[in-house]
Formats: C-alpha cells, sequence, structure tokens
C-alpha cells in the first residue's frame, strides 16, 4: 500500500519527538513520509535525530523527495559550505570550517552574500531589510562560537522562495540554560523556557550585564520590522514563540517541547510580492 505524504511541519516535528520520548515512535513504514516544504521543520527534526532523540530521517524513507534533498546530501557528505548552484535559493554553512578566520573569513562573507541576494532577488524582500537579516545570521553565527562550547556541531542555513525568506541557526552544545548558568547572575536558574527568554532580551549574557555583551538577537528582530514573522527559539525542553507583524518580545509565549540538545532559532519571514 502506498504510504500517504503529509508537509513537515513544527506540529509534526513535535508529535514526533513527544512519541519517540515515551517510547511509543511507530516504525518508520507505519509513519507518513514528510514532506520538507520548511527549512526550520527539516533542520529540527534532523537535529532531534543527531543528537539520538529521533532514529535518522536520511535514507529511512520518513522524508518524501523535494527540493530539500540536495541540502540533506550535502549535509550528509559533511560538506563546509553550500548552495544550491542551479538557483541559488538554498544553503548552509558548517560553523566549525578547517579555513576559519576570526577577522577574514572570505567563505562565510561569501554564504551571506548569496543570503542576502536570495532575500532580495527571489523573496523579494524589500529595501535594507535583505541586508539586516544578514546580519541577525552572522549574529547568531557568532553565538554557536561564543555560546555552545560545541562549534564543530554548528550550522547557519537558508532558504528563499518567492515572498518568503527563511534562516536557522543550530547547535548540539551545552544549551541557553547551561549557557547562562555560567554567570553567577543566572546560577540558579533551571527553567529552560525562562532561560530562552532571558537570553532574548537586550543586553543580557552570561559575561554580566557591564560587559557590553549579550546573544545579539536585536538585529533579528530590527530586520523584521513591518514584516509578517515566525519565530521559534528551540533549547532543552522549551520553544519560545513568536508569530504576527513586527514580532518582538511582547508577544513570545514559551511551550513545552521534546527535548533537544542545543540551541535552535529558527526565522520564517513573509512580504507580498
Amino acid at each position: 500500500m502506498k504510504r500517504s505524504t503529509t508537509p513537515l511541519t513544527f506540529g509534526a516535528v513535535d508529535g514526533l519527538g513527544f512519541a519517540a520520548a515515551a517510547g511509543r515512535l511507530k516504525s518508520t513504514e507505519q509513519n507518513p513520509r514528510y514532506l520538507p516544504t520548511s527549512l526550520g521543520p527539516l533542520l529540527e527534526l534532523l537535529y532531534l535525530a543527531a543528537g539520538g532523540r529521533l532514529p535518522s530521517p536520511v535514507g529511512s524513507g520518513w522524508l518524501a523527495d523535494n527540493g530539500a534533498s540536495p541540502m540533506i546530501s550535502a549535509l550528509r557528505d559533511n560538506h563546509e559550505c553550500w548552495v544550491k548552484a542551479s538557483d541559488r535559493r538554498m544553503g548552509f554553512i558548517q560553523a566549525n570550517r578547517s579555513a576559519r578566520n576570526a577577522d577574514t573569513d572570505t567563505l562565510l562573507i561569501s554564504f551571506l552574500m548569496d543570503a542576502q541576494r536570495a532575500a532580495r532577488d527571489i523573496a523579494g524582500l524589500p529595501g535594507s531589510t535583505p541586508g539586516q537579516l544578514v546580519a541577525a545570521m552572522e549574529e547568531l553565527e557568532n553565538n554557536i562560537h561564543e555560546h555552545s562550547e560545541a562549534p564543530h556541531t554548528g550550522i547557519l542555513a537558508f532558504w528563499a522562495m518567492r515572498g518568503v525568506f527563511e534562516f536557522v541557526s543550530a547547535d548540539r552544545g551545552i544549551g541557553i540554560l547551561k549557557s547562562l548558568q555560567r554567570s553567577s547572575i543566572f546560577a540558579g536558574l533551571q527553567d529552560h523556557g525562562r532561560a530562552i527568554q532571558a537570553a532574548l532580551s537586550d543586553g543580557t549574557s552570561r559575561f554580566g550585564s557591564d560587559s557590553g555583551r549579550g546573544h545579539g538577537f536585536r538585529p533579528i528582530f530590527l530586520g523584521l520590522a513591518n514584516l509578517q514573522g515566525s519565530l521559534r527559539f528551540r533549547s532543552g525542553d522549551h520553544a519560545l514563540l513568536i508569530d504576527g507583524t513586527s514580532p518582538d518580545l511582547a508577544t513570545a509565549q514559551l511551550a513545552q517541547k521534546p527535548f533537544i540538545d542545543g540551541f535552535l532559532a529558527s526565522i520564517r519571514c513573509h512580504v507580498s510580492v
């Protein structure tokens, strides 16, 4: 019997994660084949699997073949940097690159230029928005090196289509809670959700409020001004979710989710074109 196909949404990923944690995950033959139509759910699924919290969907028949297949193959083959050659609408770069130089990383610069062109020419984002969002992507990549303590697990990725641009930063490091607990200010913090909330607040840092350092999320909110955005920040057993026009922390909601290692930020924005 032909297996059904269903879109791979965050709800589907959550359901799989909860089922796996409870020992009730069906075999791949019993599950529908999931069609990746958005970058965030795809990478969250892959990172749950990489952390051993789900069976690997690669080669198991979980994922239906679509435009994301070249990216999945490049990830599997451990490319340091990959951008789809045919239309340049998706790509990723590994945070732990063999030739990385903090001052002159030409590979990262080239990747970010590809992302900016995709946001402008494919998604059709207006004015300075592509540049602002790419600045936010660069901040997220810096965060992997500064806070995760496992940059070899980190990735920065984008996917553009007409009217939509999305990007994801993910790692399997120590996570937001443990990162903040490195500071005496947050040593007593025990809740993953509250930790995400604190990290997203402007200027919050494990290095202290006088350090002038934080997790650098402000550029994301600046880039999404006047746009419809959907944001999902995942660490530990929580997600912080923001949705709406000119999204900000005032509209954020915390939700219990299946445990994930490290930190994942997924940002998707929409524009009428």
